[in-house]
């Protein structure tokens, strides 16, 4: 037979376990819901990349300044006609000789206003979220301190 005082130990051993296992799947359920809402209880993401130089850092708050280019139009097969490109900032067209400029990360083109204004609150590409660094040489560093 079952003592009182087995019985009674049992009952506190499986109500810590099922205790334990609830906090566990809350934690991880809470978890999910900070991620999918965008960071939470007023928490910034985690970061993807630490940068242990300072000038990495100051590099990423610096004000970005991209080159800008007249955009012209690629020949276009007629077999298979494209819709034109458009800026993912304004939703506007990319038409021939509006100043553009390229994210040298990824590449893409934005119209030169709308990249320069969306750069000044985010250092990130509008379509990928790349990181729009500039090269050490626009910073006043030697271009040799990238071969060390």
């Amino acid at each position: 037979m079952v003592q009182t005082g087995d019985a009674i130990f049992l009952l506190v051993e499986v109500a810590l376990v099922a205790v334990f296992l609830l906090s566990c799947l809350c934690s991880v359920c809470s978890g999910r819901e900070g991620r999918a809402s965008g960071g939470g209880q007023g928490h910034p993401p985690p970061r993807r990349q630490q940068h242990a130089a300072g000038d990495d850092e100051e590099r990423l708050r610096a004000p970005v300044v991209l080159a800008h280019f007249p955009y012209s139009a690629r020949a276009r097969a007629a077999s298979a006609p494209e819709p034109p490109p458009v800026c993912a900032v304004c939703l506007d067209e990319l038409r021939p000789g509006q100043l553009c400029s390229e994210v040298p990360a990824c590449r893409h083109i934005f119209h030169e206003e709308c990249i320069r204004a969306w750069a000044r609150k985010k250092n990130t590409c509008p379509l990928c979220r790349a990181r729009v660094v500039l090269p050490r040489a626009a910073y006043g560093i030697a271009a040799a301190d990238d071969m060390v």
